[in-house]
């Protein structure tokens, strides 16, 4: 078993409560790792580390360049280990193997390059007036940022938002999930070994309660990011109000798939499968509401409906496994429960929902299919985050528009018509950060993501996340000699 202990200020150390939270492997139940709860007191330690470090210390004063140098050995030191990190991620939150060696790890190392190499171009402005000055921009870092970040993907997450915040200048205390803590315990283990200078980097460990609650509760914290549930999000907002602290939120989905009159059903159907059934169901961007013309939804009901019986639930380190294990019990029961309360309120449950039958460890659940669900029942409201679909049939284009815009989040959707001009047409009028046009939404770190509504706050990747984690300044230079008006000088 791993024995995770907190990094502050280059050290690490074990938090100072007793209480011990255990990682289970979500697909053999197993403990794999534990950690002691980090309390108020641990995380007031790690903020001020983080405080003396960007008051005091070299991080916010070096050049770009010099901080870029650090990144790319980060990079480095993760590619270096990273089939081991893919195992250790995929025991740790049940994804694919397969997924977390060529998708989620991959990803976070081309974080840190890319922003190693981003920062040398997110330049300035100069802004001439008249003949007689010129003001010009820079970009300042905002100061000490605390980042907590999900279970699903915990490294990839995190490190978007860590090396943006790092290139900009800033000192940063970071919390993951305490469901899957491992990968991301060894970055200290990396920013030491590097020379990172101390208190750049700190990580502290625990529960949204106390931990999460001491971070955002904190009154010398400048910028908190947040990737996770909508209801945390408000909380984030709530007490930033106090002294207006900057907030950047990724939070909740429930997206949409538009499968218009004229679509092509056989790739609609490989993507709606995707969008839905990806990283297990387990992902804010899953498109969990199929909205389907009337005109084939009987065609395409029934092949999404056999195609989800045939999906492949099993062993995450199984290369022919589609789908792996619910990240714990509790979220299992949840979903389950969901399920329940669907067909309860009169939804007709067709495919999946069950716990698999030849699953005798691990939290499993067979990919689920609703139909004939209200568009204000909870499932259809709400994000399950899990593996399973609700769809919609729609009388005609207008109403589909309607359905696919009738929902608190505004995250993410897919949109799919033989004709590309009228699947943008009507992508343009979803109000949704981040569509995808006859392809299920593909993210890369050169494009903004974003959501609307009460999807998140702020937006990240390339350009746009380095304008989050930055402040503006504004210079006033004279270019000649000008008469200022000599108050008091008249006698």
């Amino acid at each position: 078993m791993i024995d995770i202990v907190n990094f502050i200020n280059g050290r690490h150390v074990k938090a100072t409560s007793r209480d011990r939270l255990f990682s289970i492997n979500p697909s053999t139940e197993e403990r794999i790792a534990q950690f002691n709860v980090s309390s108020s007191t641990d995380v007031d330690s790690a903020v001020y580390a983080a405080r003396i470090a960007y008051e005091q210390g070299p991080w916010p004063r070096l050049t770009v360049e010099e901080r870029a140098s650090y990144l790319h050995m980060i990079a480095d030191a993760l590619e270096d280990n990273l089939p081991l990190f893919a195992q250790y991620e995929c025991e740790d939150t049940g994804f694919l193997s397969k997924m977390c060696l060529h998708g989620h790890l991959p990803r976070a190392v081309e974080h840190f390059r890319f922003f190693a190499e981003e920062g040398k171009r997110f330049f300035g402005s100069a802004i001439p007036i008249g003949h007689s000055y010129i003001n010009f921009t820079h970009h300042v870092p905002v100061g000490v940022v605390a980042i907590m970040t999900p279970w699903n993907g915990p490294l990839s997450v995190s490190s978007i938002n860590l090396a943006a915040a790092l290139i900009a200048g800033n000192t940063v205390i970071l919390k993951p999930s305490e469901l899957a803590p491992i990968t991301v315990s060894f970055l200290g283990q990396i920013v030491a070994e590097i020379g990172l200078p101390e208190g750049v980097v700190n990580i502290v460990h625990g529960a949204g309660q106390p931990t999460g609650e001491a971070l955002i509760r904190h009154t010398d914290i400048d910028l908190l990011c947040f990737v996770g549930g909508t209801q945390v999000g408000k909380d984030v907002l709530r007490y930033s109000s106090g002294t207006l602290r900057r907030s950047l939120l990724e939070l909740g989905g429930k997206s949409p798939t538009v499968v218009l009159a004229d679509a092509d059903i056989d790739a609609a159907l490989d993507g709606a499968l995707v969008s839905a059934f990806s990283s297990n169901g387990q992902v804010c961007t899953a498109g969990s509401r199929i909205i389907v013309d009337k005109t084939i939804a009987k065609t395409f009901s029934c092949q999404f409906i056999e195609r989800t019986q045939n999906i492949r639930v099993g062993d995450p380190f199984d290369e022919t496994s589609e789908i792996g294990p619910m990240i714990s019990a509790s979220h299992r029961e949840n979903i389950l429960k969901a399920i329940t309360q669907a067909q309860q309120e009169g939804a007709s449950l067709c495919a999946g929902g069950i716990v698999p039958m030849d699953c005798y460890r691990g939290f499993y659940i067979e990919p689920a299919v609703l139909t004939g669900v209200h568009p204000q029942s909870s499932l259809a409201t709400q994000e399950i985050f899990g593996p399973v679909v609700a769809i919609f049939i729609a009388e005609n284009e207008e109403h589909a528009l309607s359905l696919a815009n009738d929902s608190q989040f505004g995250l993410a959707g897919t949109v799919w018509s033989e004709s590309d001009s009228k699947a943008l047409s009507f992508a343009r009028k979803m109000r949704v950060g981040n569509i995808g046009i006859n392809t299920p939404y593909i993210r890369d770190i050169r494009c903004p993501f974003g959501g609307f509504k009460q999807s998140g706050i702020g937006t990240v990747g390339g350009y746009w996340s380095l304008e989050q984690y930055t402040q503006t300044q504004t210079l006033c230079l004279p270019l000649n000699s000008y008469a200022l008006p000599r108050y008091g000088a008249l006698k």
